[in-house]
């Protein structure tokens, strides 16, 4: 603000620099320095979120991502013209159609209304405080369909599949709780892939999720090295079997029932067994943990510091997949997850801002009209219009493929509102810009 950069200027700019005034500078000037500087007064507006969207690690993934995506999108529809009409795609002999299903989470309140009103002059309606109460929802979008359910048709022919994969829920301590990894793993086994097979028999999803901790989680038997203990025992889980080393030699995470100590018998073996088994356990031994790993020191060459930095570089734990991705695969479908700090990239992000302005306009602050006009407010977005995201979300793809970011990237987004991919002639000049 001109206030905290005008103590700056008196306090330590013309201090360091030597210049001694008895004055202050007016805030006035402050601020004029500031429009000099680039900065200007704006109003808060959600847009690409660029902490973090630029960091190296994340450029890497965005770069991986984008070719599986692209490699997906040769076997998918596309959406074309102002009725978004579909184009089947030209696919080889033995491949299956290809079809995009993005999930995402949202909370709506009951005191969220509408930012500004009309009022007369000096008159001004009083509204409740805080938030109020809400509503979570979990929802599945395709680009052919649209919300991710059945018809009516459908319905009648399969009665014992869910009609639509849309979740609720009530989050609180004295409601439902909250959303966890094993409320979404319970939606997809039994309600998106039955309704996607149904709807798409003789097609392959492609289920898109945000790259959160939550979607990450693993499963309980998982190849995880942090769930284990250096010994035998203890609270560690019970591991499924794995395989190990150039002949995938079977490896039981467990004792044998028949083990000659009693008390072992069952018990996960813990890091220590299992790298003996492997032949890997040093004469000298190791820690569980160095002080390098225990501070989270990000460094390749590391690679037998510890018991666990030595398991957790295994094969087998190098592969493991977490629990939303085995469920997908394990069913024949395909699974893959958004770069973080790319939420342009998703288009049920703009699904939900069209359902939160709809819910905006028809909020009367209450729980009983929060129930109502929520699924009303998602039941408003038309197919159209979830294409139209749809596109929106591909140019962007199309952009950072080619090289296009920062706000170049916003520019070309606006403007060639009809495409799906920017017109090389375009890029040409956008590269010109940077």
């Amino acid at each position: 603000t001109p206030a905290l950069f005008k103590k700056f200027i008196d306090n330590e700019l013309f201090p360091n620099i030597g210049i001694t005034k008895e004055k202050s500078i007016a805030l006035t000037t402050a601020t004029r320095w500031l429009n000099v500087l680039g900065y200007s007064f704006q109003q808060y507006r959600r847009g690409i979120y660029y902490d973090g969207h630029e960091r190296d690690d994340v450029l890497q993934y965005r770069k991986e991502f984008l070719e599986k995506m692209f490699e997906h999108e040769k076997y998918m529809s596309k959406y074309e013209g102002e009725s978004m009409d579909r184009i089947h795609p030209n696919l080889p002999e033995g491949e299956k159609e290809r079809i995009l299903v993005v999930h995402d989470e949202c909370i709506f309140y009951s005191n969220d209304g509408k930012r500004g009103l009309w009022t007369k002059d000096g008159e001004m309606p009083l509204r409740k405080k805080g938030n109020g109460r809400s509503i979570m929802v979990s929802e599945f979008l395709t680009e052919v369909d649209g919300r991710l359910r059945l018809q009516q048709t459908d319905i009648e022919k399969h009665p014992h599949v869910p009609e639509a994969a849309r979740c609720y829920l009530k989050p609180g301590v004295n409601q439902d709780g909250y959303w966890t990894a094993e409320h979404l793993l319970e939606q997809i086994e039994y309600k998106a892939i039955p309704i996607f097979e149904t709807l798409y028999p003789d097609c392959v999803a492609v289920f898109a999720f945000d790259n959160s901790s939550n979607h990450a989680a693993f499963s309980k038997d998982a190849l995880v090295a942090n769930r284990m203990n250096l010994n035998p025992g203890g609270k560690q889980p019970v591991m499924r079997n794995t395989y190990f080393g150039p002949n995938n030699q079977l490896q039981s995470m467990v004792f044998p029932t028949t083990h000659n100590d009693e008390k072992l018998r069952g018990k996960p073996k813990g890091i220590k067994q299992i790298l003996m088994e492997r032949e890997k356990w040093p004469p000298g031994g190791l820690v569980l943990d160095c002080n390098k790993c225990k501070e989270k020191c990000q460094d390749s060459s590391r690679t037998s510091c510890c018991a666990r930095r030595v398991i957790s570089l295994e094969p087998d734990f190098l592969a493991q997949k977490g629990a939303i991705e085995e469920l997908i695969e394990n069913a024949g479908h395909k699974c893959i997850f958004f770069p973080k700090f790319h939420c342009e990239l998703n288009f049920i992000e703009r699904y939900w801002g069209a359902a939160k302005r709809y819910s905006r306009e028809n909020c009367n602050y209450s729980w009983e009209g929060l129930q109502r006009v929520v699924p009303e407010s998602l039941d408003s977005v038309t197919l159209i219009t979830i294409r139209k995201f749809s596109r929106k979300c591909w140019r962007y793809m199309d952009l950072y493929r080619k090289g296009i970011d920062g706000k170049l990237v916003e520019y070309a987004v606006k403007k060639y509102k009809s495409h799906r991919r920017i017109p090389e002639g375009v890029l040409e000049e956008l590269n010109k810009l940077k």
